[in-house]
């Protein structure tokens, strides 16, 4: 009968091993679990705050009233991370921990214009350039577009960016996150004829470019 006893004594003391081997083992799940996802938010926040402040960067050129140039460079960080720009908006992607890839989309509260390797222009100064070899005058202030060429300009001009819009609203711009990123205000003048009066009636438009080189 004794014996009976040790035996039973001796399984209570095996199963409750067991069991604080188990809570052990789910406390120390948890904890990890737990470390996961909260790195995952963590990323998940840097990425936003990246994005956020790019867009504020672009918001910012748009309060620029003469033509300006300005870089933004993207932090680094003990991860990778990718960045897509678009006419609308950046989204900012990273490795996980878990199967979902943290992520973060800005949109845009206005349209910048991506450039890429074009034949025509890429910077504010290449456009100026293809203005003058193409219509004789550099869109300057000093140098406006004549009356007769400006429709043309301008049709030029919108054309070029509604391809933009629509390539890179379906394929997004890989952006290399190990460059900086130039953004750029450019203002496009115009000398218009005013019917009827003997002087020109200045109008201009303007543009954020972006880039990389």
């Amino acid at each position: 009968m004794l014996k009976f006893f040790k035996d039973e004594y001796g399984i209570i003391s095996l199963t409750l091993s067991q069991l604080g081997l188990i809570l052990a083992s789910g406390i120390l799940l948890a904890a990890v679990f737990s470390f996961i996802f909260l790195s995952d938010m963590h990323k998940n926040a840097e990425l936003k705050n990246i994005a956020t402040s790019f867009s504020t960067v672009i918001h910012g050129m748009d309060t620029r009233f003469f033509e300006n140039t300005t870089k933004f460079w993207f932090p680094n960080k003990d991860y990778h991370y990718d960045a897509l720009l678009s006419t609308e908006f950046i989204t900012i992607n990273a490795e996980g921990n878990w199967e979902d890839e943290p992520s973060f989309k800005e949109r845009f509260l206005l349209k910048p214009w991506p450039r890429t390797t074009n034949p025509k222009w890429v910077s504010r100064k290449d456009l100026h350039n293809y203005l003058f070899l193409t219509y004789g005058h550099t869109g300057n202030e000093s140098d406006p577009i004549n009356s007769s060429d400006i429709d043309r300009v301008k049709s030029d001009l919108f054309t070029d960016r509604d391809i933009s819009n629509k390539t890179f609203a379906l394929n997004p711009i890989q952006i290399d996150v190990n460059k900086p990123v130039f953004v750029e205000k450019v203002f496009i003048h115009f000398d218009r004829d005013d019917d009827g009066w003997d002087k020109k009636i200045d109008e201009k438009i303007g543009f954020i470019i972006l880039y990389q080189i």
